[in-house]
């Protein structure tokens, strides 16, 4: 499950960021986190509750916002949507 979200947060943060909405590339990329933090309590021994409560709340709130700082802003940039506009016309 580790390498299943470290995979899918590639495919959206190279491939889907800019592609998007940015609603959804920032809910992707927390399922991502999310998938990533699951695996990684998976292969631990004696994990309680607690442990499974924060890893998902660091991992789905984190992983976007770090997304959203190396990649900038997700969705469309108003300048793609300018020249798409532009060239249609």
């Amino acid at each position: 499950m580790i390498v299943a979200g470290a995979s899918f947060a590639c495919v959206v943060m190279f491939g889907l960021w800019r592609r998007v909405s940015g609603l959804l590339a920032l809910g992707l990329a927390g399922l991502s986190g999310a998938v990533a933090g699951a695996g990684g309590l998976l292969v631990q021994d004696d994990v309680g509750a607690a442990s499974w409560v924060v890893t998902m709340f660091a991992f789905v709130v984190m992983t976007p916002v770090h997304a959203r700082l190396v990649f900038g802003p997700p969705g469309p940039s108003d300048v793609a949507m300018v020249a798409a506009e532009g060239s249609a016309a």
